[in-house]
């Protein structure tokens, strides 16, 4: 019997000067966001609402049990163009976002921050919008 063994790394370890420095995920991707350009930040948000997006319909179409060959003939959109969507290499346009929205029973909702939520450090971690099954 074989075991797989999956080791999850939380950590870094860095070596600064000699001196061992446990750094997590977390704060590594901070500083990381913190010293890109204006541009690369933008970039990373538009990547991660893409990809958001794309989990939602993915989630949405699973939820209704259905495959992306079944919601590419319910829609009318390529199976293609769905798989890029869920996997967030595309964004689809209005048009196709209403046929996807169509076809899995959805509404699209635009969910507006909190008071709380809505503090710069949290602008690129924040959803702004939701897809909700409707009768799922």
């Amino acid at each position: 019997m074989t075991t797989l063994c999956v080791w999850v790394f939380t950590h870094t370890l860095l070596v600064a000067r000699g001196v061992v420095v446990a750094k997590t995920f977390a704060e590594y991707a901070h500083e990381r966001r913190a010293s890109m350009e204006p541009e690369g930040r933008e970039a990373e948000r538009i990547f991660r609402a893409a990809y958001a997006f794309g989990q939602a319909i993915y989630a949405a179409r699973k939820a209704r049990g259905l495959r992306q060959a079944d919601l590419a003939e319910l829609s009318g959109i390529a199976q293609a163009d769905i798989s890029r969507i869920e996997r967030g290499q595309i964004a689809p346009t209005t048009p196709t976002l209403l046929k996807l929205a169509d076809a899995l029973g959805a509404q699209i909702q635009f969910v507006l921050p909190t008071a709380q939520s809505a503090t710069a450090d949290s602008n690129e971690d924040r959803e702004v919008f939701a897809l909700n099954v409707v009768g799922a």
